[in-house]
C-alpha cells in the first residue's frame, strides 16, 4: 500500500515538473524574455463527528498554475486551475499582454542564478497518507468520547471534532534552466468543546498535527487539552485597570514575534512603513534573547529546502544576542534595498526563539518569578501600528497572585508600545509547542497598562 502511494506520488511529481517547464517553454517561444511558473497540487480528505456521529465527509483535490512573465524589466502575472495546454497558453499570452501594459521596474526580474536551491530535498515531510474516512471518522469520535468520559457538568455540549489528512506538492521552474519540486503530507485532528458557568458561555479546543500519521497525539490527550481550555475560560471577570506583570503564553507569543516579523519584512523595510527601518545592527531585544531559524530540521513542519522563487533556504539568525541581523527579503526587495536575498520569498522556515539558561524558566517558574499579574493566552483584534510600533490588543487569560493562578479573566485590553515591549521582556519560557513552526516558549514582560473594569 505504502509502496503504490510513493510511486504515484513520485509519477505526480514528474509530471507536474514537465508541465512547469512546458510552460515556461512556451512562455519564451510567445516572446517572454524570463518565465517562472509554479505550480501546487494538493488532494486530502476532511470528516467532522459532533456527538460521536458523522457530520461531514470531504474529499479534495486542487491544482494551480501561477505564471510570472517579464518582457524586459515589465511584468505580468497570470494563474489558471487548468493545466491543459490550451489553458496554459492562454494563460501565458494573458500575462504577456500585461507586461506590455505595465511600466518598467528596475527591480523587477528572477532570483539571482547562483542563489537558487540546487539539492532539492523533502526533509522526511513526505510520508505516507492516511486518507481513509472511516478511519478518520473513528478517530474523531474517539476524541469526543474521550472528552465526554472526563468532563463534568459546566461542559455544555461539544462543537465537533474533526480529522484531516493531505499530501501537497508544489513545483517551481523558472527560465534559467530551473526546475525543483517539493511534497509533503500533513495529519490533523482536534475538538471544540462549548462550557458555561454562571450563565456564561465558553469555547476550548486541543488539537493535534504531524505529517506522520502515527505521530499524532492520542484521543485522550487532544480532549484532554480541549477540557483544560475549556474550564480554563470559565468564570472570568474583567480586571481591574491598571499596570500588571503580565506573561504572554506561547499561543499569545507567537502574535508578538509575528508583529516582529512583519516589521522587518523587506517590503516594509523598503515602503519605510516599519517601526524597525535603518535598525540592522541595532539592539531591538535584550541581550539573551536570539531568534534563529533553522529550515533543514528534519520531520520538523515548516522545514523546506528553498522560498517561494527557489532560493535555496539556510540557518540563519535574524536576531542575535538582541541585536538585529537580517531584514527578511526576497529577490525583489533584496534590490530595492541593495542588499542580498536571505531566501524569503513567501515565509518563512522553522524559526526558534531561544534565551540563555539564566533568563529560560518553565511556565510556573515564570509566574513564581513575576509573584503576580496576568497570565495572557489569547490575543484578539488587529490593533497594531507596524509604522509606528503602537500596539493595542482586546485578551484574556487569567490573574495569578503568589505565583498561584486565581481567577481567569476576560474582556481587557493590552496597550503598549511595540519597541518598549520587546526590550522589556524579562524572562522567556521553556514550553514551546512543537505543534507550530514558530517555535517559542512563554514570556514574562513587566510593567504594561492593561484597562478592564
Amino acid at each position: 500500500m505504502a509502496q503504490d502511494f510513493f510511486a504515484e506520488i513520485a509519477k505526480q511529481r514528474r509530471s507536474l515538473e514537465q508541465v512547469a517547464a512546458d510552460a515556461v517553454a512556451q512562455a519564451k517561444r510567445l516572446g517572454a524574455d524570463a518565465c517562472e511558473a509554479v505550480i501546487g497540487a494538493a488532494r486530502g480528505i476532511e470528516v467532522t463527528t459532533r456527538h460521536g456521529t458523522t457530520e461531514n465527509v470531504e474529499f479534495n483535490q486542487d491544482r494551480s498554475l501561477g505564471l510570472v512573465v517579464f518582457k524586459g524589466q515589465c511584468r505580468g502575472t497570470a494563474s489558471t486551475t487548468d493545466l491543459s495546454p490550451s489553458s496554459i497558453d492562454a494563460s501565458i499570452r494573458a500575462a504577456l499582454g500585461i507586461a506590455q501594459d505595465t511600466d518598467p521596474d528596475p527591480y523587477a526580474g528572477l532570483c539571482d542564478p547562483q542563489q537558487l536551491c540546487r539539492t532539492p530535498d523533502d526533509f522526511d515531510l513526505l510520508q505516507e497518507l492516511h486518507a481513509d474516512p472511516q478511519e478518520g471518522l473513528a478517530l474523531a469520535a474517539a476524541i469526543e468520547a474521550a472528552a465526554t468520559a472526563r468532563q463534568d457538568k459546566r461542559i455544555k455540549d461539544s462543537d465537533g471534532a474533526y480529522f484531516a489528512s493531505a499530501v501537497r506538492t508544489r513545483v517551481i521552474a523558472t527560465s534559467q534552466d530551473f526546475c525543483l519540486s517539493t511534497v509533503n503530507t500533513s495529519h490533523s485532528c482536534g475538538l471544540t468543546l462549548i462550557g458555561e458557568e454562571a450563565g456564561r458561555m465558553q469555547r476550548g479546543s486541543g488539537f493535534g498535527i504531524a505529517c506522520k500519521f502515527a505521530d499524532l497525539p492520542s484521543p485522550d490527550t487532544v480532549a484532554q487539552e480541549a477540557l483544560e481550555h475549556t474550564y480554563g475560560k470559565l468564570g472570568a471577570i474583567k480586571p481591574h485597570s491598571g499596570s500588571y506583570n503580565i506573561i504572554f503564553t506561547d499561543n499569545a507569543a507567537r502574535s508578538l514575534w509575528g508583529h516582529l516579523k512583519e516589521a522587518i519584512s523587506g517590503y516594509n523595510i523598503y515602503l519605510k512603513s516599519s517601526f524597525l527601518c535603518d535598525k540592522l545592527g541595532t539592539a531591538i531585544l535584550p541581550s539573551f534573547i536570539t531568534l534563529h531559524e533553522d529550515p533543514h530540521m528534519r520531520g520538523r513542519l515548516g522545514a523546506r529546502c528553498c522560498d517561494s522563487e527557489g532560493a535555496a533556504c539556510y540557518a540563519q539568525d535574524w536576531v542575535k544576542d538582541g541585536v538585529l541581523q537580517e531584514y527578511l527579503l526576497s529577490s525583489y526587495t533584496a534590490r530595492r534595498l541593495k542588499l542580498k536575498s536571505n531566501a524569503h520569498s513567501g515565509g518563512f522556515a522553522v524559526l526558534m526563539v531561544q534565551g540563555d539558561a539564566a533568563h529560560t524558566k518553565s511556565l510556573p517558574q515564570l509566574m513564581a518569578e513575576a509573584g503576580e499579574g496576568l497570565v495572557i493566552d489569547s490575543l484578539m483584534g488587529q490593533g497594531v501600528d507596524i509604522v509606528s510600533g503602537n500596539y493595542s490588543s482586546g485578551a484574556s487569560g487569567f490573574y495569578f497572585k503568589n505565583g498561584e493562578r486565581v481567577q481567569a479573566v476576560h474582556e481587557l485590553t493590552v496597550a503598549a508600545d511595540l519597541k518598549e515591549l520587546y526590550q522589556k521582556i524579562a524572562l522567556i519560557g521553556s514550553d514551546h509547542d512543537l505543534r507550530y513552526k514558530l517555535q517559542c516558549g512563554s514570556i514574562l514582560v513587566p510593567g504594561l497598562s492593561v484597562s478592564g473594569a
